[in-house]
């Protein structure tokens, strides 16, 4: 009983693993064009979502607590003329906390920052000179230029861009969680075919 002897043609290679044929798969599909949809992942729709409600949480506390004062003011408040005792610039060049000083007739005299109107606050106060100054007699550290009481500005810079953003962010988790919806359909429907 002599051995046999192999020749070459008579070799098979070993069975591929699951996992290389799913590679060599993939690297086909790759050649030929066909390129697989990325999945958008549930935590990113959703981190879009909570930024599109954190800019409308913004919006309403820039302009809900500007209307209040506006409101308190405009029925209980007390016009004064006021001294401009600080007008710093913040470091991007817009007015800072400007300190008035006015009087009080209960209270004597009072210095006090100029409350913020939706997160601005009024340009072109020069210090050393004076304003018409509205403010609640129940809280003096409440206080508006009278200007701003009557007229207040429609809309700040803080408050359209916290407008403007929310509306697109949550537009954008939308299409994304509908983009998902599609992709793992399509993912399987295809695995059902095929």
């Amino acid at each position: 009983m002599g051995k046999k002897k192999r020749s070459r043609d008579d070799w098979t290679p070993p069975p591929k693993s699951a996992e290389r044929l799913a590679a060599e798969a993939e690297l086909r599909k790759l050649r030929a064009g066909e390129r697989q949809t990325p999945l958008p992942q549930r935590r990113l729709v959703a981190a879009i979502f909570l930024m599109a409600v954190a800019a409308f949480g913004a919006f309403l506390v820039l302009w809900l607590p500007s209307h209040s004062l506006v409101d308190d003011l405009r029925s209980r408040g007390v016009s004064v003329a006021a001294e401009i005792v600080g007008s710093p610039r913040d470091r991007f060049g817009s007015p800072g906390n400007i300190r008035i000083r006015f009087a009080d007739p209960e209270r004597g005299a009072q210095e006090t920052a100029l409350s913020d109107w939706g997160g601005r606050r009024p340009a072109g106060l020069v210090e050393g000179s004076s304003v018409s100054v509205t403010y609640d007699p129940r809280d003096p550290s409440r206080v508006l230029t009278t200007k701003w009481v009557r007229s207040p500005p429609a809309m700040t810079l803080p408050m359209l861009v916290s407008l403007v953003l929310a509306p697109v962010l949550l537009a954008g988790a939308v299409f994304l969680a509908i983009r998902r919806r599609m992709v793992l359909k399509a993912s399987k429907a295809e695995r059902s075919h095929g």
